[in-house]
């Protein structure tokens, strides 16, 4: 008889949340500067002192900025929950709530760390003529992109919790000497063999 399958140590709670929320804080600061160099700006026309007006399809750019942080923080929610998962110690609610504070924190450190970098690539004018045409940096204005990374991250929690077949959500494949289970004989299609 085998003995039972002693279960790893398990870290604080202190610790795992400080991990967890550090490590996607980081990752998600490089997909924020992934988009800072990949969003585009938004020319406008200077109307008066401090104010312009959106060229003919210069404005569907504010489309363009949040629709390319929200696949940002989509392919973000996807892959980290994944990586943290293979924590088989921790699996659990604690995890999911580091996943999760981590993508929160981690949505807010990217669009700072993407503001100023798209702020680098497109500087501001200084006292622009009126009649002129100039530059804008692009920004993320709608705060409603920060749960994109945390939805995402868990719904694929959940569904890795579901999809694991043990209770405790550890998975361990068993010895081969541990499984005193007969393989299964080969399909037969002979029609006279007796079952």
């Amino acid at each position: 008889m085998s003995e039972p399958l002693e279960s790893p140590p398990r870290h604080s709670t202190r610790r795992v949340l400080a991990v967890v929320v550090a490590i996607s804080v980081a990752l998600s600061a490089l997909g924020g500067m992934l988009w800072g160099l990949l969003v585009p700006a938004q020319q406008l026309l200077v109307v008066a002192q401090d104010r312009g007006a959106a060229l003919t399809g210069e404005s569907l750019h504010r489309f363009d900025a949040i629709a390319i942080f929200s696949l940002v923080s989509f392919a973000l929610g996807l892959v980290l929950p994944v990586g943290w998962w293979l924590w088989k110690s921790e699996r659990g609610p604690r995890l999911f709530v580091a996943i999760f504070v981590g993508a929160l924190a981690g949505s807010i450190a990217a669009i700072v760390v993407g503001n100023a970098i798209a702020a680098l690539r497109f500087p501001k004018a200084t006292d622009p003529a009126v009649g002129s045409i100039v530059t804008v940096a692009p920004s993320i204005e709608t705060p409603l992109v920060l749960i994109v990374q945390a939805l995402t991250a868990s719904l694929v929690v959940l569904l890795l919790a579901a999809m694991n077949p043990n209770d405790n959500l550890q998975h361990t494949d068993p010895e081969p000497e541990d499984v005193d289970a007969e393989p299964f004989p080969p399909p037969s299609f002979d029609s006279n063999r007796a079952d």
